[in-house]
């Protein structure tokens, strides 16, 4: 603002005051609030009880189990032949479960102390009897750790043939 115009904003001011006026100013519009509805507080959520899964095993699961068992007797006449090892049969057989029911975590850990138990008892470094125990003791470890298994394999065929042969309980 220009120094003429506020002198002379300020001497109507004077006068006006001077005689007595009140000058009133409008004051800004007054803005009312509306009263927001209380919103209630929402209903607590009911935690989703989730039924226990029921586990069951593959329905072709015994008849899975009772071919391997046929194609481990096959190859065991092939070693009791002297056509093939231990070792080889080993593999043969593995070979024919993987065909058959596929990986799980259960049945490859198996299939791996059952080939070291074959490797060590054709190589002279342990015995028979120690390849068997060795093979137990996983199965024994399997079965212990089942029952509170989470994403348990549906056909664990080759550890259930093995468990029948050394006649321990099935993983079910």
């Amino acid at each position: 603002m220009n120094t003429k115009k506020l002198l002379a904003l300020l001497g109507v001011s004077l006068l006006l005051s001077a005689c007595g006026t009140t000058i009133t100013l409008p004051s800004a519009p007054t803005i009312k609030k509306q009263p927001q509805p209380v919103q209630p507080a929402p209903a607590p959520i009911e935690p989703v009880q989730q039924q226990p899964q029921v586990f069951r095993l593959a329905p072709n699961h015994w008849a899975d189990v009772q071919d391997i068992r046929n194609e481990a007797v096959r190859l065991s006449r092939e070693v009791g032949n002297g056509n093939i090892t231990k070792v080889q049969a080993a593999q043969e057989l593995n070979q024919f479960r993987l065909a058959l029911v596929g990986s799980n975590v259960i049945d490859d850990n198996v299939y791996d102390v059952y080939l070291r138990g074959a490797v060590g008892s054709q190589s002279g470094q342990i015995s028979s009897a120690q390849s068997k125990q060795l093979i137990q003791t996983a199965l024994e470890v399997w079965q212990n750790s089942w029952p509170t298994m989470q994403n348990k394999p549906d056909n664990p065929a080759f550890t259930n043939f093995l468990m029948q042969t050394m006649g321990m309980t099935p993983l079910q």
